[in-house]
This record gives C-alpha cells, sequence and structure tokens, in this order.
C-alpha cells in the first residue's frame, strides 16, 4: 500500500460563474473501460483505503482489500462498473488468533495478490509482522491463501496474464504458479531495508533490493527461474541503501525513494521480460537546473495527469516563481513568476493529504490570510483567498472547495475554478464540495443559537437550509476549525477554548448529514 502522499495532481480550465443549479448531488463518477491494449496505461499505484487499498481490475470493476478494524477479518468488496453499485463485502481470510492490520496488493489480467500483514494473539504498527498471509485469486470470488514464514510485509507482484505472483521477503521469496505455492531462499548479500519482486508469464523472478557490500551502495537485482543460479545486475542508484521504498507498479516497473511523491521518485524498467533492468527516469528533485530554496517558502512540488511536474518557490517570501520539469530532458526549465504577494509575506501552510487530490493545491499563509495556489495547464496560476478558514475536499479527493467571504471556488477537473457567489464568513463555518459546481456549508442558524446547528447547500439564490444538526453547540464561542487531511477519512477538527470534537460532512443515500467523534 502506498504511504502518505504530499503535495499533487491539477486543475483543468479557467474560473466560471455559477449559472445553472446546483442543488443536488452528482451521481457517482462513472469508472472507465478497461484500457485498451493498443494504448497502456502508465503504471500506477493501488489508491490507499483504510486498511488496506482499491485495485482497477481489467474489465474496469475496481476491487476493495482490506484489513477490518477490530483487525480478525480480512473483506473484499468489488465495483461493477456498469452498475455503479459495490458488491457486499467478502471475508477472504479469518482465523481463529490471527490479528491483521494492513493489507498490500496487485492485480493483472483479473486476478489478484493479496499480502496480509498479520500477527498472532495480536498486532503492533510499529513491529514487522510474523504471521502474514500470501492470498491469490483468478476471480476475486474463490481464494487459495499460503502462510509465509518469518517477517513479511512488502507488496507482492503479480505477472502480465495474472497466472504467477511472488512475496518477497528477506532473503527468500514465495512464488505462486499454476502447480501452487513454492518457499525459495536467495542469497542476497548485504540486502539492507526494502525489497520487492516481479514476476513474468514464465515464472522469471527479478528479486530487487539495496545493498552494501565492498564498501559500496548499490542496487541490486537478481534474476531467476525456479531455483536455478540467478543471473546479476547492480544499478546505479543513489541511496540505494538508505531507508527508502521500492515497489513494484507493474512486472516490468519499479519505484525507488518516496514512491508517492513524483518529484522524489526514480523509476526502474525493462522494455521487455526478456530485457535488462536500467534506470529509465532519475527523481526528479536531483535532476539539473532545479532551484532548491530553503525557509519559509521552500521548494514544492505539484503535477496532474496531462501536466508537468512543477516545483513552486520563493526566495523573499513575496514573489512566487514555478520551474517545469521535461521528463524528456530530465531537466528543469528556467524559474518564471507565478504569483506576487505584494507587501505580504508568505509562508507554506500544510498541503499534505491522505492521498493524491484531482487538483493542484498549494496552501499558505500570507500575513495571517490563508491562501490556495493552483493552476489548470503550469502556465496561468490563481491564488484564492480562503481569509482565516480552511479548505475542505470530496471523499474521493477529486474536488476542493474554497471558502471567502464573498466568493466561495471549487475547484475541479470538470470545470476548473468555479466562483460560486456565496460568502463563508463565520469563524468556525467550514465548506465541502458537492461536485464539481456546487458545496454544502456546516454553520450556525444565528448569532446567539450557538454552533454548529445547520447544513446549508448552494443555490442560486444563496445558501439553502438543508438539515438542523444534532452537533453539541458550545457554552463559550466556537473558536476555530482545523482541516484534518492526513489520513482518511478526510474531516474538520473543531474547537473552543477547552473543548473539541471531529466531524465529517459526508452524503449517504443522497442525504447530507454531519458524523462527529470526540478527540
Amino acid at each position: 500500500m502506498s504511504r502518505i502522499t504530499g503535495m499533487v495532481l491539477a486543475v483543468a480550465t479557467a474560473a466560471a460563474v455559477l449559472t445553472a443549479s446546483t442543488a443536488g448531488a452528482l451521481p457517482p463518477p462513472a469508472v472507465s473501460s478497461a484500457p485498451s491494449s493498443a494504448a497502456p496505461q502508465p503504471a500506477e499505484l493501488p489508491r490507499e483505503v483504510r486498511g488496506g487499498v482499491e485495485l482497477a481490475l481489467a474489465d474496469g470493476d475496481l476491487l476493495r482489500v482490506w484489513a477490518a478494524r477490530d483487525r480478525r477479518t480480512v473483506w473484499a468488496a468489488r465495483r461493477d462498473a456498469s452498475t455503479a453499485t459495490w458488491s457486499a463485502r467478502r471475508a477472504i481470510l479469518r482465523e481463529r488468533s490471527l490479528f491483521c492490520g494492513d493489507v498490500e496488493a496487485r492485480t493483472a489480467g483479473g486476478a489478484v495478490a493479496v499480502l496480509a500483514q498479520c500477527d498472532r494473539h495480536g498486532y503492533a504498527e510499529d513491529q514487522a509482522p510474523t504471521a502474514s498471509r500470501a492470498l491469490w485469486s483468478a476471480d476475486t470470488v474463490t481464494w487459495s491463501s499460503y502462510e509465509l514464514e518469518g517477517e513479511a510485509y512488502e507488496e507482492p507482484g503479480i505477472s502480465p496474464d495474472g497466472t504467477h505472483a511472488v512475496w518477497p521477503q528477506h532473503g527468500r521469496y514465495v512464488t505462486r504458479s499454476p502447480d501452487g505455492f513454492s518457499h525459495h531462499r536467495l542469497d542476497a548479500a548485504g540486502q539492507e531495508y526494502t525489497v520487492t519482486a516481479t514476476i513474468t508469464d514464465t515464472g522469471l523472478v527479478s528479486f530487487l533490493y539495496g545493498a552494501w557490500l565492498e564498501g559500496r551502495c548499490r542496487l541490486v537485482v537478481l534474476s531467476r527461474t525456479g531455483d536455478a543460479a540467478p543471473s546479476r545486475q547492480e544499478l546505479p542508484l543513489p541511496h540505494a541503501c538508505q531507508d527508502v521504498d521500492l515497489a513494484n507498479a507493474d512486472a516490468d516497473t519499479v519505484w525507488f525513494g518516496d514512491v508517492t511523491s513524483p518529484a522524489h521518485r526514480a523509476v526502474v524498467s525493462r522494455s521487455a521480460a526478456s530485457s535488462p533492468w536500467a534506470v529509465s527516469a532519475i527523481a526528479p528533485a536531483d535532476a539539473p537546473g532545479l532551484r532548491h530554496e530553503r525557509g519559509s517558502l521552500h521548494t514544492v512540488y505539484a503535477t496532474a495527469p496531462g501536466l508537468a511536474l512543477h516545483a513552486v518557490w520563493s526566495r523573499g517570501r513575496r514573489i512566487l516563481r514555478s520551474q517545469r520539469y521535461d521528463p524528456v530532458t530530465q531537466t528543469w526549465a528556467a524559474p518564471v513568476v507565478v504569483h506576487d504577494a505584494g507587501s505580504r509575506r508568505c509562508r507554506w501552510a500544510d498541503g499534505s493529504t491522505a492521498q493524491p487530490l484531482g487538483v493542484v493545491l498549494l496552501p499558505m499563509t500570507c500575513s495571517g490570510r490563508n491562501v490556495v495556489l493552483t493552476t489548470a495547464d503550469g502556465n496561468d496560476w490563481r491564488a484564492l483567498r480562503m481569509g482565516r478558514h480552511t479548505f475542505g475536499l470530496s471523499p474521493d479527493g477529486r474536488y476542493v472547495a474554497v471558502p471567502g467571504r464573498t466568493v466561495t471556488h471549487v475547484v475541479s477537473a470538470e470545470r476548473g475554478v468555479l466562483a460560486l457567489p456565496l460568502a463563508v464568513k463565520g469563524r468556525c463555518e467550514v465548506v465541502v464540495p458537492d461536485g464539481p459546481d456546487a458545496a454544502v456549508l456546516l454553520t450556525s442558524a444565528g448569532r446567539h443559537r450557538g454552533w454548529p446547528t445547520v447544513l446549508k447547500a448552494s443555490s442560486l439564490d444563496g445558501w439553502r437550509l438543508l438539515s438542523r444538526t444534532r452537533l453539541p453547540t458550545f457554552a463559550q464561542e466556537c473558536r476555530g476549525v482545523r482541516s484534518s487531511h492526513h489520513d482518511l477519512p478526510y474531516r474538520f477538527d473543531v474547537f473552543s477554548r477547552r473543548h473539541g470534537y471531529t466531524t465529517r460532512i459526508v452524503q449517504r443515500d443522497g442525504e447530507w448529514t454531519v458524523r462527529r467523534s470526540r478527540w
């Protein structure tokens, strides 16, 4: 499963003004059909969900595999692309005294390989699991299982046709073929930290790891079929012996570094199963031409599908500049000015989110005023003012709501930056997007009626009442709200002088409601 992400992805077109009714919620986004074999899709890691991952299957369906909150069961559920509905969850692993805390998985050819990170009699987040399970299914319905010996916590690999899979460990690995599971030992001398492995349709395993040998570090690739003597490659890759990640994105592509960050991720790949491995892309943060600024407006990164990677920074905290990365030449272009804050001095705010967003979102604070910087194409940048408020995210990260004292913006790939002429003024008012062209507001029904008390939806006539909330109101004045976006689900922390709670604005069966939990 991928780690928590940082800055990310892009917006689309230019700003617009609300011209149609936005009272209703949009239907769930349609799932795209299976990619054409004539237009192969770029390698990607599975999407992280609570306790596991979500996989895009070959036929366009989605599969979620996750560990239950009580850690006693590993569940799977499948979303049908044609009906946009999820199946009932199915238990794929449940054993007495077995506790599973997380799940890794890969898919190809309709088959799925899963690693369930498990321990006996309990599970500790800060300790390597020693009772993990390898699971495999050809159809996501019938599953086979194999108990892994010793520590096992790295993601599996799967062959393009789905018939073979591999689960790497320290100095060994387990494979699955049409003949079943088998265990293999390997002389991985000098192995440091993480490891990954891939497997081909013929069962050729490539075992990749960082090794410190003879006073120097290198990335080592050992390749073999069955238990034959392996061939060996050594690749020049900086930091291969540091505590960084290796993760296979598909059978011929491995990511190295901070695999959740396009700026800090190198790519090791091969053109075909019979070809040697090579460093096909260095980490952009190590590429020539980049200005590495430090301090309050240090260099940060933003990108999206169809949009080049950009580095944004400022030397004096007033004028922000951006550099565009060229993946062909693997160099950075000269900096250009993207925002001038005038007399205000800016610093970056926390923009890390639990998963990549569907829009560029670079939050900052300029002389006490919250601002988000965004772009559709990397050329035209906009700074959206939020005052002292915070932004709101949709559950899937596709949309962002940016509140303002006169205008509320909704940022999306479909509509770009859409301006809703609706004000957000109260100290503790928060907004979440309702699709690409609408928003929902959590607010108070009146100054002396406590806060918060009502939910409202955007409309042509202003904010209209949706429902009253059952949230506790503060005896003292609400002091503020923080956006809680480091993990899923996205939520807000609401607080007064001494008390507070966490709240989520969610849509259930077409109706908006508020959920809360205490700190």
